[in-house]
């Protein structure tokens, strides 16, 4: 059904989006813990950023780890 090695790619695939959500958040939290002020733009692709990976996470998650109704 599922052979060993596209499961590998997407639990590879997954390791590396979670690190991108983590540095994505953990740069946000530096702006915000060092009271930086940022223009719209910056704001609006941080957030664009973060929205896009966690989607992306959603997506590969859901091909590892499909929903299976008896």
């Amino acid at each position: 059904m599922f052979n060993q090695n596209a499961s590998a790619k997407l639990l590879q695939q997954l390791c590396e989006l979670k690190l991108e959500e983590r540095r994505v958040s953990s740069d946000i939290r530096h702006l915000v813990r060092n009271n930086r002020t940022i223009d719209f733009f910056q704001a609006k692709q941080l957030s664009n950023l973060r929205t896009g990976v966690k989607t992306k996470i959603k997506s590969v998650e859901s091909k590892i780890t499909p929903n299976i109704i008896a």
